[in-house]
């Protein structure tokens, strides 16, 4: 049989091993994706692009809070950990050109589109942040790197909380995780493929620590948005396991600050969970927007 084929040609890849580029010629112009696709890439310009700036050029005039913690100075910056930073795109690219080979033509397409509907419902969601306040942190100004002369011209940093990287890869892994029970993928292959994902999306949200685009105020934010919209995908334990294995076999810093900062992280993220509870669902954001006000006040 045909899939029987496909699954024996693949049997020995890594995730990594498959090639973004590609996934971008299968998967861009798919007839079954496309229209989903570009509707997709029209919201992130406008929630994210077209937002901030706007804000920079004084077009839009929303008010913008810092979110630094002091913890966020306990961790060092490494400038090295940019690569790791820059993989959240190929984090659910690359698994979209294993499912190209796995599954074929119509069932990898179906499976795109229905990724980049979540992906942007992200975007949908996290605006309900963003346009009530933008958020920003002090990150170094260091441009000794390509890639931060990137990120420094292409993101304006006004949109810290919620982080839309670390909410990216967390739903990664939950979205294919259910693909890989929905298109009955076998036991080796899911034993194979998920860790890998799943150890690449820690990875990215200890690095938008390490890159300082980000504080620890903005990972549990994020954790609380996907976890409030995308149950089904990402729970409550999900995160808490997440939380649980950051800075794990960490040598960065020392135990004692791993500590500090996944007990903050986890505290923080429970007290959203806590007062998120009251309200009803499409309310979500009400305990984030309480957090960025009760920061404002602090500032005033």
């Amino acid at each position: 049989m045909k899939i029987e084929r496909r699954i024996e040609k693949l049997k020995n890849r890594t995730i990594k091993s498959f090639n973004p580029w590609l996934a971008y010629v299968h998967n861009l112009f798919h007839p079954i994706a496309v229209f989903t696709n570009f509707r997709t890439f029209a919201i992130i310009l406008k929630e994210f692009f077209f937002l901030q700036f706007f804000e920079k050029l004084g077009i839009i005039k929303i008010p913008v809070v810092h979110v630094d913690h002091a913890l966020d100075d306990k961790i060092p910056f490494l400038p090295n950990k940019v690569d790791i930073y820059l993989d959240y795109i190929n984090l659910w690219v690359r698994p979209l050109e294993m499912m190209s080979e796995r599954l074929g033509f119509v069932r990898s397409g179906r499976e795109c589109k229905r990724w980049m509907r979540l992906f942007r419902r992200l975007y949908i969601y996290a605006g309900q942040i963003y346009h009530f306040r933008l958020t920003t942190t002090n990150r170094p100004d260091y441009n000794e790197m390509r890639e931060f002369r990137q990120i420094h011209t292409v993101d304006p940093h006004y949109l810290c909380v919620p982080s839309l990287h670390v909410a990216t890869v967390s739903l990664v892994y939950g979205f294919y995780r259910k693909v890989f029970d929905d298109e009955q993928f076998t036991q080796e292959e899911k034993e194979r493929w998920l860790p890998e994902i799943y150890q690449g999306a820690v990875e990215i949200v200890n690095s938008v620590l390490f890159v300082k685009q980000h504080s620890v105020n903005c990972i549990p934010a994020a954790l609380y948005m996907v976890v409030s919209n995308y149950s089904e995908y990402f729970s409550v334990d999900d995160a808490r396991k997440f939380i649980n294995d950051l800075f794990c076999n960490n040598d960065n810093f020392d135990e004692n600050i791993t500590l500090e900062v996944k007990t903050h992280i986890r505290n923080a993220f429970e007290n959203y969970l806590q007062d998120g509870a009251k309200l009803e669902k499409e309310k979500w954001y009400e305990p984030v927007r309480a957090f960025l006000l009760n920061y404002e006040k602090l500032q005033v």
